[in-house]
């Protein structure tokens, strides 16, 4: 509902020239996110008494590798468009990209470093789940504020409808005076109450090691999938006749990877049981 959180207007810059000089509400709330998580998984990582400096590589390298798969997989989804326009590529610098090539592309370096450095993977993948979580949250309370990741046109007596007014947000742009469902509230409500219980479930420490990291699949997946739904910007992928999107399928794939780790978790369990 609010792009900026601050907005200076269009400033003469010097070198620059007339410059539109902003700070962005999503990139405040993203930051925030990123910080929140940081902090909240470093002292975790403290009561598994593992070294700080290895642990702020790993979230820092995972955090690089976070934002160019969630930029690259943006690429790869609209390629028609960047190949057709490259000058394309220059905007992806202040675009977020796309969420679960984020999630995908940080976790593939979380998993490389914490391998090389010996580091118990299970065991920081537990851990890093509930942040996570939180971090995607507040990211979609930035989309809702820069009226991007829209949900689809409904009645303006819906109980979830918000018309976007602003003139620099995205839906304002595309959907002038149409109420959206604010799906992107939704998404955040979501990851907030996955924080949650994935927050209940690390503190029992269940067993074997990846039960939480199994459980945020599952859970964060579904969720996704569902809510994939009420999507309205088109400009994501969508496949089999329009019907489903990239994330989507991204969703389906982390209930699978998730649902199998958890039969295997408790199958594991249960055979250590009965030695």
């Amino acid at each position: 509902m609010h792009p900026f959180l601050i907005d200076l207007g269009t400033l003469d810059v010097p070198l620059l020239g007339p410059t539109h000089l902003f700070l962005p509400s999503y990139g405040v709330l993203f930051a925030l996110g990123v910080t929140l998580a940081w902090i909240w998984f470093t002292h975790r990582a403290r009561t598994l008494q593992l070294p700080d400096e290895k642990i702020f590589n790993l979230t820092f390298y995972s955090l690089i590798g976070g934002i160019l798969g969630a930029k690259l997989l943006l690429v790869l989804v609209d390629w028609r468009d960047f190949v057709a326009d490259p000058s394309l590529l220059l905007g992806t610098i202040r675009t977020a990209g796309v969420l679960v090539g984020g999630v995908a592309g940080g976790a593939i370096v979380f998993v490389l470093y914490a391998r090389s450095q010996g580091l118990p993977l299970l065991q920081l993948t537990d851990a890093v789940t509930a942040p996570l979580a939180l971090a995607q949250a507040l990211g979609r309370f930035g989309c809702f504020s820069a009226g991007c990741c829209y949900g689809t046109v409904t009645d303006a007596d819906h109980p979830l409808a918000v018309t976007f007014t602003h003139p620099q947000s995205i839906a304002a742009g595309r959907f002038s005076g149409q109420p959206l469902i604010a799906v992107q509230l939704l998404e955040a409500a979501a990851d907030l109450l996955l924080a949650v219980v994935l927050t209940f479930v690390w503190r029992r420490r269940p067993e074997p090691a990846g039960t939480v990291l199994a459980l945020y699949l599952v859970l964060y997946g579904a969720a996704r999938f569902s809510l994939e739904f009420l999507r309205g910007d088109v400009g994501r992928g969508l496949y089999f006749g329009d019907r489903l999107s990239t994330s989507q399928l991204f969703a389906a794939g982390a209930v699978l990877v998730g649902a199998i780790l958890l039969v295997r978790g408790r199958l594991a369990a249960r055979a250590g049981r009965t030695t």
